[in-house]
């Protein structure tokens, strides 16, 4: 059976140089699937670095899943159009929470963790995991797959942990 880890909330919050599958522009919107959870953000018509600042939630589970994304084009009399796709893991997040709450002080602010972009995730550039208003928080900027262009960033907190036992 698997374990709850806690709440994991996803902020969609920009994209910036997506690709164009319009005639001169794109109607953006994201889904975001981990396991069989999947959530989708608005539509932001005729954009190529669309604002959506739209918070999306997930129970995280025990053995920990990659977070998957996807960006389309809507479309009106046809089938929506791929704009890319992504992946992040999020075993760091997940780590750097366990060890806050083992070591149980942080101060505002402090780098809990950074991840550098490698194979198991598509990460644009460094990432930090850092203690935010009590709570673990990792900024991302995810480099979009299968297209020429495209960056998404995600703000992504662990709610809601597990409190750690001391055995």
């Amino acid at each position: 059976m698997a374990e709850t880890m806690g709440l994991l909330k996803v902020t969609v919050v920009q994209g910036k140089r997506l690709v164009v599958r319009d005639f001169k522009t794109s109607d953006p919107y994201v889904i975001l699937k981990m396991g069989n959870q999947t959530s989708k953000t608005k539509v932001i018509n005729r954009c190529l670095n669309p604002f959506w600042n739209e918070e999306l939630s997930f129970s995280l589970t025990e053995p920990i899943e990659v977070l998957k994304l996807e960006v389309f084009d809507k479309d009106r009399f046809k089938a929506d159009d791929k704009m890319g796709h992504a992946h992040l893991s999020l075993q760091p997040l997940v780590t750097a929470t366990r060890l806050r709450q083992i070591l149980g002080v942080a101060t505002e602010g402090t780098t809990l963790r950074k991840v550098i972009p490698e194979s198991d995730n598509c990460l644009a550039m460094d990432s930090s995991i850092t203690w935010v208003n009590g709570e673990v928080v990792q900024d991302v900027w995810l480099r979009l797959n299968g297209v020429e262009s495209g960056e998404i960033q995600l703000m992504i907190k662990l709610t809601n942990p597990p409190v750690a036992s001391s055995k």
